[in-house]
């Protein structure tokens, strides 16, 4: 099985700002899920995401993979400091425990 692949967020998105793009990249990284063990997610040139892009990407693959495998299997790189916060922000606030 292949180790890695990058997918460029600007590849496959027009935008980060929709719920469009956002299952353009979850479709990616599902599709790279069969034949790579790490996805590496890369946000050069992109300074910031709106909710809708994350609901659509990182929340419905949490959704169908479980946290613990896209902990383990997404890797994101060339990102802003704001980005990285607002996509752990996002991710966290999916992994709350139910009482």
């Amino acid at each position: 099985m292949k180790k890695n692949n990058v997918i460029n967020v600007k590849d496959i998105c027009i935008s980060t700002y929709t719920n469009v793009d956002g299952q353009a990249l979850k479709i990616a990284v599902t599709e790279l899920f069969s034949v790579c063990d790490i996805v590496v997610v890369s946000f050069h040139g992109i300074d910031s995401v709106s909710t809708s892009f994350l609901n659509s990407s990182f929340g419905e693959l949490v959704s169908n993979f479980g946290i613990d495998n896209i902990r383990k299997r997404v890797k994101v790189t060339n990102y802003t400091t704001s980005l990285i916060n607002s996509i752990k922000k996002y991710i966290n606030s999916l992994t709350f425990e139910l009482v």
